[in-house]
């Protein structure tokens, strides 16, 4: 069934167009010739010649027949055979029956793979969710470490599709897992860093330093030669130092003592030379060395260290270097007094503190940082490599930070693609089933259909309403038609409009219950009826009414194919017979019914609109209302005038009907009292003067009423004088049936 209809872009509907929503069972369309009815009815009859239109389908697509002027041109010529219609034959009804029940498991079969593919939809639609769930998950990876990683990231940045793939992709990336340090270096300095070759760092030389502070010289006691006569005092005394620093003044104290200004006993001078040898004098020569060698190797260490410092070296750590520097400064003021000391008291032993520890602690940190230019060096010289492992190495890291994310969609999409795969399999195993049920339905009627039940019925049917000069005969060819006359002649081109038209629309109707093709006779269909009253004369349009209310009712109950029926017309009359249904309370719609009006404007464009009741609501109604009420409270004047124009409207003007023809319906005694009525009638609404006044009889409305009554009746119209007065019908005529 159709759902909705969306019109646009061709006739006289605009670029933004109309939509037909919210359509049922039934639907009425009312709209003036031009207005845009015909397109819709095209729209309908093959929406693949309309691109931008659309129809949307609550299940899937059924055949859609559509009644319009094309219908009548494409199938009914009379210089030519007219396809036959196959439709069920009557003679097996057991196999009738078969068909039936075949059919009624592929309308069971239809509605479970309609719901498989609901279902199905609904399962896509969650996939897709899914989807798109994670494809924001990644996408919040990328905007956090967008900034950090713009280069591994570049050729999927401005796209969440593929960056959701890549990271697909990563989580099986095997090697190393990084952290976003090690990274984020590694990838400021690949990307954003120096891309030149840099030197490294010589370390620093303590050899020299270390050999002048561990000389044995400081811990040696420096004295005299022990086998001189005063050696035995001095070394009791422990004065050696003292009794140097006398003796490099004695000789220029002519003989007396530089210190108690007493003259030296005869040979103490010499007894002092012999004491102060040449032995001492080597190892003070040595202590100086040593001093010397200890000043200068603490110079270059220190010279060197405040070279490192002062350098602009990356990597390196000067903090930590300076720390050490301050305290071998700090180790070299000690040494510096204690060397001091040594060199005023040379017989005192005594040690240099060492500064070996700090050294190699600056030397450490110059190996780190050496390491770390080697690694730069070694990123410069394998760049491309480089660069490709830590690429990887980032989007290893990017999935291991959407893993969480990344495990759940996995879990949701195995089970949802599962369900898919099951859904689908169940929808192929029941389409296969519904294909075999179509094939075997096909096979069982191919056994009993025929085109003759439909000519006898059409021919059954034009004889009931007095078409009896031309009827449908077979031809020679097998499952066509043609129009003869009762003579057997061929209608060739006599057929009037009206005949032609009316033909056509019997077709049409038998066409629903059959098909021109006899694979497709019990297929359901949707059916479209444009405006069929086009140059019918009163009596056909009545049919054509009753025909329609017929497949309308039968459509209700399920009786036919017709899963869903449109009707538009242009003509007020014909609307009213269509839609009349006295279940209808107040004109307000039936739960399987819609209602629309179809109109121009704004320069001649279609817009349309629903009514919740039905909105055609003719003057000609109207006058039939206030007549209702007229005759409750005997207002002659009224009356008058609404007789008069109801028999205008319908007789005259719909009907085609003269004065003469419906005073030639009555028998002489009554065509005096119609005429009468007819007289008083235009009497009472032309001639009503402010200077005349006639009284009438108080039984004259009632005497009129009753020959108003009478003219229906002899016209045979009597049902639509019931219908309009609102009067339930014990015995109602039958409407035309059509097989």
């Amino acid at each position: 069934m159709i759902q909705e209809i969306s019109i646009k872009k061709i006739a006289t509907y605009n670029d933004i167009g109309v939509v037909f929503s919210g359509l049922n069972k039934i639907n009425f369309f009312y709209g003036s010739n031009g207005s845009g009815k015909t397109s819709l009815s095209n729209v309908m009859k093959n929406i693949d010649n309309f691109s931008d239109c659309n129809i949307n389908w609550v299940s899937q697509p059924l055949k859609t027949l559509v009644y319009n002027q094309k219908f009548v041109e494409e199938n009914f010529h009379q210089e030519s055979n007219i396809k036959g219609i196959f439709t069920l034959g009557k003679e097996s009804t057991e196999i009738k029956n078969e068909i039936t029940e075949k059919k009624r498991l592929v309308d069971k079969l239809d509605e479970e793979i309609r719901k498989m593919r609901t279902n199905l939809s609904n399962k896509e639609e969650e996939y897709t969710s899914n989807e798109n769930e994670f494809i924001d998950d990644c996408w919040e990876m990328k905007r956090k470490y967008d900034n950090e990683f713009l280069q591994a990231f570049s050729g999927v940045r401005n796209n969440k599709i593929n960056f959701m793939n890549k990271c697909k992709q990563s989580h099986s990336l095997e090697g190393m897992l990084c952290d976003v340090e090690n990274l984020r270096a590694r990838s400021n300095k690949l990307f954003n860093g120096s891309l030149v070759i840099i030197q490294a760092i010589q370390s620093i030389k303590n050899d020299e330093l270390d050999a002048a502070s561990s000389s044995q010289i400081y811990q040696n006691q420096i004295v005299g030669k022990q086998e001189v006569d005063i050696a035995a005092l001095i070394s009791k005394l422990a004065i050696s130092d003292w009794v140097k620093r006398g003796y490099d003044h004695v000789h220029n104290s002519e003989g007396k003592c530089p210190f108690c200004q007493q003259s030296l006993p005869v040979g103490f001078l010499h007894q002092l030379e012999e004491y102060f040898n040449e032995t001492y004098e080597n190892e003070m020569k040595e202590l100086k060395k040593c001093v010397d060698q200890y000043m200068e190797s603490y110079s270059i260490l220190k010279t060197s260290i405040q070279d490192l410092l002062e350098k602009e070296l990356p990597y390196i750590d000067k903090e930590k270097i300076y720390q050490q520097f301050e305290l071998i400064r700090s180790k070299n003021e000690i040494n510096l007094e204690l060397i001091e000391q040594k060199q005023k008291e040379p017989s005192k032993g005594m040690t240099l503190v060492p500064v070996d520890e700090f050294v190699k602690n600056i030397n450490l940190e110059i190996e780190r940082v050496n390491q770390e230019i080697h690694g730069h060096n070694r990123l410069i010289d394998n760049r491309t490599l480089e660069e490709q492992l830590l690429k990887n190495q980032i989007w290893r890291f990017i999935a291991n930070e959407n893993l969480h994310n990344h495990e759940k969609y996995v879990r949701k999409e195995f089970n949802i693609k599962n369900a898919i795969t099951g859904i689908k399999d169940r929808i192929t195993s029941k389409t296969s089933e519904k294909n075999r049920l179509i094939s075997e339905v096909e096979g069982l009627e191919a056994q009993i259909t025929s085109v003759i039940p439909s000519v006898n019925e059409m021919n059954r049917l034009l004889k009931a309403y007095n078409f009896t000069n031309f009827k449908f005969a077979h031809t020679q060819n097998q499952g066509n038609y043609r129009l003869v006359r009762s003579t057997g002649e061929d209608v060739n081109q006599t057929l009037s409009e009206g005949e032609k038209t009316f033909v056509t629309f019997l077709y049409f109707m038998h066409l629903l219950n059959g098909s021109n093709n006899r694979d497709l006779i019990s297929e359901n269909k949707v059916v479209v009826i444009d405006d069929p009253i086009s140059s019918l004369d009163s009596n056909v349009l009545f049919i054509v009414s009753n025909l329609i209310l017929k497949l309308i009712e039968d459509s209700r109950n399920n009786k036919n194919n017709v899963v869903q029926l449109f009707v538009l017309t242009h003509n007020v009359y014909f609307h009213k017979e269509v839609t009349f249904n006295k279940k209808r309370s107040k004109g307000v719609k039936l739960h399987d019914e819609t209602f629309w009006i179809i109109r121009k404007v704004n320069n001649d464009v279609t817009a349309a609109q629903s009514y919740d009741t039905n909105p055609i609501k003719t003057s000609y109604e109207l006058m039939w209302q206030e007549l209702r009420s007229a005759t409750q409270i005997s207002s002659s004047t009224t009356v008058q005038n609404l007789i008069r124009r109801i028999i205008e409207n319908y007789f005259k003007v719909f009907g085609n009907f003269s004065e003469d023809d419906i005073l030639n319906k009555f028998d002489e005694e009554e065509k005096v009292v119609c005429k009468s009525l007819l007289s008083w009638a235009n009497d009472g609404s032309h001639f009503a003067s402010d200077d005349l006044y006639i009284e009438h009889p108080l039984d004259t409305n009632a005497r009129y009423l009753n020959i108003f009554e009478k003219i229906f009746k002899v016209t045979n119209h009597h049902a639509h004088y019931n219908m309009m007065m609102g009067i339930e019908e014990e015995n109602k005529i039958p409407q035309a049936q059509v097989s």
